[in-house]
């Protein structure tokens, strides 16, 4: 029997994706199969803040088909990092994100501090668990019940204002509550996952999970110092997002550092 009679008219008709993610026909960004692809592999901080004092990498480097370990150390030089490098005077992109591997600051646990490349998806993720840092620790506030007491903490003074602050105050009713919700977390049918492609210094092409693509374009073309033009997003489908696909994230970069770099394919995404 033909699968694609199990799918109602209606609902094949409704989503032009419908049918092919139903019965296992859509690539997803990470399903791309590339030549000589290699496979990289995020070593997240273990602080919640301070800074690296030193990287530990001598067991990971010696791990089988382990082709290169990028950290801040040894980074390339990104454009939108430090776009006032060479002009300070003149305007320029700056990437508003988390610039990974860009220094040896930690600002919050789980943060990509290093990446595996090697040229299967096991030895990366291997030789990503033998990596260790050393680190100077910082005093650091996770407790919103305290912070939130505290203005300071919460925003910038000045830095929003509209009407009069205290109009609350003198309305002709007055309700003060406090309501406790649960933690919502999605689930998309697709995890964050990014495949970059260079072709020369100048050309780059990125299979990316995004619910934006154009922005994807943008946002890389400019951080790379490169012409849109030469910057093509591949997103033939999206498996669900929920806003957590409306940006570039730091593996999406990190992709193309890796690539660049290594002058190969290079794939990463949020979860090996």
């Amino acid at each position: 029997m033909d699968k694609d009679l199990l799918i109602p008219t209606s609902f094949a008709d409704d989503r032009v994706d419908g049918v092919d993610k139903v019965t296992g026909k859509a690539t997803y960004a990470a399903e791309h199969q590339l030549a000589n692809m290699v496979y990289a592999v995020f070593v997240c901080s273990t602080i919640a803040k301070g800074s690296i004092k030193n990287m530990l990498l001598f067991d990971a480097k010696r791990a089988a088909g382990v082709l290169d370990i990028i950290y801040y150390g040894n980074c390339p030089a990104v454009p939108g990092y430090n776009p006032y490098a060479k002009d300070p005077n003149k305007k320029g992109y700056e990437w508003g994100g988390l610039k990974v591997f860009n220094n040896n600051l930690v600002y919050s646990n789980g943060q990509p501090i290093a990446m595996v490349i090697a040229d299967t998806l096991e030895r990366a993720v291997h030789a990503a668990s033998l990596v260790k840092a050393e680190y100077v620790k910082d005093v650091f506030d996770t407790d919103f019940e305290n912070a939130k007491a505290d203005e300071k903490k919460l925003k910038k003074p000045g830095e929003y204002k509209r009407g009069d602050s205290d109009a609350y105050k003198n309305g002709e009713v007055n309700v003060e509550a406090e309501y406790t919700i649960p933690i919502e977390t999605h689930n998309p049918m697709e995890l964050h996952a990014t495949i970059a492609v260079w072709d020369g210094d100048d050309k780059l092409t990125v299979y990316d999970k995004s619910q934006g693509p154009k922005g994807v374009q943008s946002n890389l073309a400019k951080n790379f110092a490169l012409d849109e033009k030469n910057v093509r997003v591949v997103t033939e489908y999206v498996g669900g997002a929920f806003g957590s696909a409306l940006r570039s994230w730091p593996h999406v970069v990190a992709a193309c550092i890796a690539a660049k770099k290594n002058k190969t394919p290079g794939k990463t995404g949020s979860k090996p």
